[in-house]
């Protein structure tokens, strides 16, 4: 199979030939009328050398070099390359919570961005596993399927940000759910939801022990990550460039401490662990662990290669120019 990188520049092979074409009309005009000095020139003058036969061959050969220059502008590729990119690793999916106590601001700056740099952080140790994401409050949304690209999963990520989500909450069933149907076409020997929250499940249509226990059945390990302090922190709202911080119906701060021992259950039910997230040696700690797991080979992607043959016409066109030269300059002697 063959292509071309860059197919519009072909149409420049009409140069060449409007100049090959020029060149051998003003050669057929050329000579009539010419006077010779005696009668012994005229006799001979009928008579064809191979000099005559080749007197045409330099601007022929110019015109082929010109051409096989823009073949190479257009970057010819040739014959196509399949390559199954295989690696031992995990099924690894990151649940991340967007919901609107993610604002709350005991770890600096705030939550969601301190998640945010330690999720990155984690994300750029895990070069030899396949990586998924999905964010969720009131619901669940997946931003990337499972990838060996970390560079598309840290991109999305920096670009999370609380309200993400239509519906505000923490519907930490719908996540867990969400991450287990992504799995359903995968056999990697290791499965693994990495479940980051900050709140108590209030919300989703799904109960979390309910999707705790159909990810066990399915072999698939959830790490539960506590994001946030033991003590809670009021969540910040912004309206019209006013500070606020929710409060409760009775006018009380809205404090919403994480559920530990949901999440503590969930991780235990399927043989996970509970972490608190509060430094990256906490996740530093899941990464160890989660590397110890038993690994299967996996075909990340199968890759169709061109091969760049630009090369070659370059190549042809220095051959060709050259023969011109030598053929102009050296056989075709002018007097």
């Amino acid at each position: 199979m063959m292509a071309f990188r860059y197919p519009e520049m072909l149409v420049l092979l009409i140069i060449p030939c409007i100049m090959l074409a020029y060149r051998m009309l003003r050669d057929s005009k050329r000579g009539t009328g010419i006077g010779y000095a005696n009668f012994s020139i005229l006799k001979t003058s009928h008579v064809r050398t191979y000099k005559n036969w080749l007197s045409v061959f330099p601007a022929i050969l110019k015109a082929v070099a010109l051409c096989l220059l823009v073949v190479a502008l257009a970057r010819p590729q040739f014959g196509e390359e399949k390559e199954d990119v295989k690696r031992q690793g995990i099924d690894i999916f990151i649940a991340l919570d967007v919901s609107g106590s993610m604002s709350a601001e005991d770890l600096k700056p705030d939550r969601i961005t301190a998640a945010r740099e330690l999720t990155s952080e984690f994300i750029k140790k895990m070069t030899d596993h396949r990586l998924g994401m999905v964010i969720f409050a009131g619901r669940s949304m997946t931003l990337s399927p499972l990838t060996i690209d970390i560079g598309i999963i840290i991109d999305y990520l920096s670009k999370v940000k609380v309200g993400e989500m239509p519906i505000d909450g923490t519907a930490i069933g719908d996540a867990i759910s969400n991450c287990i149907y992504k799995f359903k076409d995968e056999k990697a020997k290791s499965k693994v939801i990495i479940l980051l929250t900050d709140g108590e499940n209030n919300t989703g249509n799904v109960e979390p022990m309910m999707a705790a226990k159909i990810a066990r059945d399915r072999g698939i390990k959830i790490y539960t990550i506590g994001i946030g302090s033991k003590e809670g922190a009021p969540i910040p709202v912004t309206q019209g460039g006013r500070k606020f911080y929710m409060r409760n119906p009775d006018g009380t701060l809205s404090i919403p401490k994480i559920d530990e021992k949901l999440l503590q259950e969930i991780a235990a039910l399927t043989e996970g662990r509970y972490f608190r997230a509060t430094d990256e040696k906490k996740l530093r700690e899941i990464y160890d662990v989660i590397n110890k797991l038993e690994k299967s080979e996996i075909i990340t992607s199968k890759l169709t290669l061109y091969s760049e043959k630009a090369h070659y016409p370059l190549f042809m066109a220095f051959v060709v120019m050259l023969a011109a030269f030598l053929i102009e300059h050296r056989v075709l002697i002018k007097i």
